[in-house]
């Protein structure tokens, strides 16, 4: 196993301690324990446990951006934008992991430049993303005349909601009433 395999399963261990028992459960003993090291090995490829967060959330990110490039295709206007959507938003398992590991730590990315400098890349990745499916849309004729930057931030803001009622109220934020209010979400375009 060379040296970025392992980064990525001391990194993968972390996602699921986090995602089973919060941040607190990530500390740099269970960590390796978990990714089946010695606590000191882990100094061999992450300088702490920062890094290792800062290493986790980029890989959700960069995670999330490989789904919806894979599942685009040749999609354009309103489908493409459904796919972006639907790969966010918490409706299956992976997903809600990751909405798990994301909700935990947004409130250190509000702190810590690097982590916030990631957020920062992926919310302004998915707002170009969708200004572009929105204007194709426009040109498709399948919207009517809308603010598409507005229409963008109403979009994100559900979905960021979405990730953090997907993982508290799961019940009442299914993954069908999720897909149901993207569907009218877009209906109302």
């Amino acid at each position: 196993m060379d040296h970025d395999e392992r980064r990525r399963s001391i990194t993968a261990a972390a996602w699921r301690l986090i995602a089973a028992r919060g941040i607190d459960a990530a500390n740099m003993r269970d960590i390796a324990t978990e990714a089946g090291y010695t606590n000191g090995a882990l100094s061999h490829y992450f300088a702490g446990k920062d890094e290792i967060l800062r290493t986790s959330y980029e890989h959700i990110s960069e995670a999330t951006d490989r789904r919806v490039a894979e599942a685009l295709g040749d999609a354009t206007g309103l489908d493409a934008l459904r796919i972006l959507c639907r790969e966010v938003m918490p409706i299956n398992e992976e997903k809600l992991l990751e909405a798990r590991i994301a909700a935990s730590l947004w409130p250190r990315a509000m702190y810590d430049e690097q982590m916030a400098a990631t957020n920062r890349r992926t919310m302004d990745n998915w707002r170009e993303q969708m200004a572009v499916f929105l204007e194709q849309a426009r040109e498709e004729g399948t919207v009517g005349d809308i603010d598409v930057s507005i229409v963008v931030e109403q979009l994100l803001n559900m979905m960021m909601g979405m990730q953090i009622l997907g993982v508290l109220t799961p019940g009442e934020t299914s993954a069908a009433r999720q897909l149901e209010m993207l569907e009218q979400f877009v209906a109302a375009l």
